[in-house]
């Protein structure tokens, strides 16, 4: 098992993906957005007011297709995909919110402890309708600092 930090520009592509791990394309991640202060309107949760800050949404990807998940939320976010099937999808599409890192890691289902040790709260029920965390998105006062905290967490819960 192995946490890899990189930039969105380092993912590769659907065609070509970045190799995460030859053994298990699965595992937990992380996204980390640079987001200004702003409104969204995220789904069923409706409009939702974010002070300016460094986001982690955390998910997991167990199923088909494994981590190449990351790629369809990097096309999100970068308006090369109009989709929105998750939360994090109206948080990564919105047009003045930049995915600044990917964190994840291979084979262990980490998604709850990650957000429970990041104290996700940021947003009461964020991608969390599958488990009983109150979120699974954080907010920092900056990207350097919430992409920090998420790596070393990362490293302690694998």
């Amino acid at each position: 098992m192995t946490v890899y930090s990189l930039a969105p520009g380092d993912l590769g592509t659907d065609d070509d993906p970045v190799e995460l791990d030859t053994r298990s394309p699965r595992g937990t991640y992380a996204l980390v957005f640079r987001v200004p202060e702003t409104t969204i309107e995220v789904g069923a949760l409706g409009e939702c007011e974010l002070d300016a800050g460094g986001y982690v949404y955390v998910g997991s990807a167990f199923g088909p297709g494994g981590l190449r998940r990351v790629l369809r939320h990097r096309r999100v976010a970068s308006g090369d995909h109009d989709a929105r099937h998750w939360h994090v999808d109206y948080l990564g599409g919105h047009t003045d919110v930049e995915l600044a890192r990917v964190v994840c890691a291979t084979d262990h289902d980490v998604e709850c402890s990650v957000a429970s040790a990041l104290d996700a709260a940021a947003l009461s029920g964020f991608g969390s309708s599958d488990c009983d965390c109150e979120a699974h998105l954080a907010r920092f006062d900056d990207v350097e600092t919430a992409a920090s905290l998420v790596e070393s967490v990362f490293r302690r819960k694998i």
